[in-house]
């Protein structure tokens, strides 16, 4: 009887001894991964509705949250100057509202340009067919980007338009 209760023992003892290094393990797992930096960000919008004219650029009047200065922009500028080479997710949404100066059927259109140059995939618009309608125009993209790049939206209507807060965020996600 001494032996078997020495051997169980010894395997319980192997039991706990291995139960505390996977709760270590684990342990150190979720504080590397809870204590890795956040990723470089920013999210701007706009407060008040902002009356864009066609091939104007969005100025963004709050940066509502900044993290780390890889991507700064001025409050009250069109310009995200990306600070840190990396690939960025940007993702952006915005009503746009069709004021009555066409009074016929028009297409309000808005896409991303990244050093002037429209980025493929980011052009997005909706046809409105009478005075005062809305819409809701939005997309998600990622770009590789170096350091000193500008990204901005651009008007793509062909007429003036009427945003309704829009709203951008960039991350850097590598």
């Amino acid at each position: 009887m001494y032996c078997c209760e020495k051997k169980c023992n010894i395997c319980y003892l192997a039991i706990r001894i291995s139960l505390i290094v996977i709760l270590l393990i684990w342990n150190i797992t979720l504080t590397s991964i809870v204590s890795n930096e956040n990723p470089a960000h920013i999210n701007s919008f706009n407060y008040a509705p902002e009356n864009l004219q066609d091939g104007g650029y969005i100025t963004f009047d709050t940066n509502r949250v900044i993290e780390k200065n890889d991507i700064t922009h001025q409050e009250g500028s069109s310009d995200f100057i990306i600070n840190k080479e990396g690939n960025y997710y940007i993702q952006f949404n915005t009503t746009v509202y069709e004021p009555p100066s066409t009074g016929k059927e028009t297409t309000l259109s808005v896409y991303l340009e990244h050093n002037n140059a429209t980025i493929y995939g980011t052009t997005v618009g909706e046809t409105v067919a009478n005075a005062y309608q809305t819409v809701n125009l939005s997309f998600g993209v990622i770009v590789k980007a170096n350091s000193g790049d500008v990204l901005r939206i651009k008007n793509n209507s062909r007429t003036v338009v009427e945003l309704l807060q829009p709203n951008i965020t960039i991350i850097r996600i590598k």
